[in-house]
């Protein structure tokens, strides 16, 4: 059984969640049965997979738009799973194997006015055409599984999504003295890591920041992500007028990330939508104490492990975080999900072929 997977989105990238999925993904599947065959732009930089393809070409427009549909009809395959990013327009005609693609939330329809132009007329019409043509939908969540499934007549399969082993030893990774980059001590600065973009709420969680600064006047605020909320004069009014207090880290180590999970007051992540929510689990594997929006997404993730704090009302979680107790002890026992793709892919993965 020869399943062929697209990984050449990785090829001179930072790896964030999508990437970290697919390459999760890739290593469950390998784990089967299957004969797969991994496609890579330039260089494998996983494994020594002998089935791999290598397509010889830097250019990311002509390997998606050109070299990778072509690529994949040379193979003698059964399917073609794309998991990082959205099969090409041309994928689909006069196939002779079925097109697999994950589709991890539904951004690019609830929130289609915030995209970037790129993805507006890049990533967007993929998408829209998969829901339409892919043979099989892999989504990452039960809550998108069900959103899908009101555009789609495809097949959805939920296989969820990995949190990396490597915060099954975090103890190996996390280092105080990484904090002095950033002056930083423990407990003395809230924690946020994500792609800073209108639906992850960040003006929200700014206010909140600004209004719990008349509590504790030290306390920072660090923000893991890409800067890039452009024209909303507000946003950067507030980030303006609490640089004093705010650190961009932008990319860091994996290390250095386990270390601000570890040491923080607290993690939040407020988003508006989400399709799954990794970070949050990732600073739970590191015994931090965590805050999130109370949406769908999170009570289907996080369960009771987490605060959630509501959308809309300032006031009130203000209320909620001056009578938490920062002092408890932050380690719970917690099911974090370090392998639950490696198993329904185990079980399921034949639902790729028929």
């Amino acid at each position: 059984m020869k399943i062929a997977i697209d990984m050449t989105p990785l090829y001179n990238r930072k790896l964030t969640g999508v990437e970290n999925y697919g390459i999760e993904l890739y290593q469950a599947l390998i784990k089967t049965s299957a004969d797969v065959y991994p496609i890579f732009r330039m260089e494998n930089i996983l494994d020594n997979n002998p089935n791999t393809i290598i397509i010889k070409e830097s250019n990311r427009l002509l390997v998606d738009n050109l070299l990778l549909s072509k690529t994949v009809r040379s193979l003698n395959i059964k399917s073609v799973i794309f998991p990082i990013f959205p099969p090409p327009i041309d994928i689909y005609w006069r196939k002779k194997y079925l097109v697999a693609t994950t589709i991890h939330d539904l951004a690019f329809k609830h929130f289609s006015s915030t995209l970037s132009l790129n993805a507006r007329i890049y990533i967007k019409p993929k998408l829209n055409l998969a829901l339409k043509h892919a043979d099989k939908i892999i989504t990452i969540s039960e809550t998108v599984k069900k959103e899908i499934e009101k555009y789609t007549n495809k097949q959805v399969i939920n296989w969820g999504e990995n949190i990396s082993k490597k915060y099954l030893q975090t103890e190996d990774y996390i280092k105080e003295a990484f904090l002095s980059q950033w002056e930083l001590k423990p407990d003395n600065y809230f924690l946020s890591v994500s792609t800073i973009e209108p639906r992850k709420n960040f003006k929200y969680l700014l206010q909140i920041f600004k209004e719990y600064r008349n509590i504790d006047h030290s306390i920072k605020l660090v923000l893991v992500g890409r800067k890039g909320w452009g024209k909303d004069k507000e946003l950067n009014r507030l980030v303006t007028e609490l640089s004093n207090s705010i650190i961009f880290t932008n990319y860091i180590s994996n290390e250095e990330l386990m270390t601000l999970y570890h040491y923080s007051k607290a993690f939040f992540l407020l988003s508006l939508y989400e399709g799954f929510g990794r970070t949050p689990l990732e600073a739970l594997a590191c015994d931090a104490r965590v805050f999130v929006s109370d949406i769908p997404i999170f009570r289907e993730t996080l369960k009771e492990n987490v605060i959630y704090l509501p959308l809309n009302d300032i006031d009130n979680c203000i209320k909620i975080l001056n009578n938490y107790d920062f002092t408890s002890n932050k380690k719970k026992n917690i099911d974090i999900p370090f392998d639950i793709l490696d198993n329904n892919i185990s079980k399921n993965f034949k639902d790729l072929i028929n």
